[in-house]
């Protein structure tokens, strides 16, 4: 339904605060139609194989619990034994910067831990992607060994 000005031009009625039955459905981090998708990578110090087998559950693990803590969706998460391969979704108001660096610390918390130090190098490389680019990557970082 439309409504008119003063100038007898149509305007869009503005919507209330009520989802509709789609919207409803999705959970609270799908409702926002700001999201920016990004992949985000960074490498051991001197790209040494520092990260064994059994330590990137408890890596992996802590990532996630982190983006989750940080306000940003883990889409998918892959930790070799020199590399971490992070796919984010976040919101315009968060600093990517801030964010990775969070998550380098607690990874890196979570390694020492689990018994296999590891130290990650300075800096990271990140790429934004689109939401259909993000469904391919994700499904080649999950199938990938």
């Amino acid at each position: 339904m439309r409504t008119r000005d003063r100038r007898n031009r149509e305007q869009p009625r503005l919507r209330t605060g009520r989802l509709t039955g789609s919207e409803a459905a999705a959970g609270p981090a799908d409702r926002s139609a700001h999201r920016l998708y990004a992949e985000v990578v960074w490498a051991t110090v001197d790209r040494l194989a520092l990260v064994g087998p059994e330590a990137r559950g408890p890596i992996e693990a802590q990532i996630i619990a982190l983006c989750r803590r940080l306000d940003v969706e883990p889409v998918a998460v892959r930790v070799t034994s020199s590399r971490v391969r992070l796919l984010l979704r976040f919101k315009p108001s968060h600093s990517l910067g801030a964010v990775v660096a969070a998550i380098k610390l607690g990874s890196q918390d979570a390694a020492v831990l689990s018994g296999r130090p590891v130290r990650w190098a300075r800096g990271f490389a990140a790429l934004s992607l689109s939401g259909r680019e993000v469904r391919r990557r994700a499904l080649r970082l999950r199938s990938a060994d």
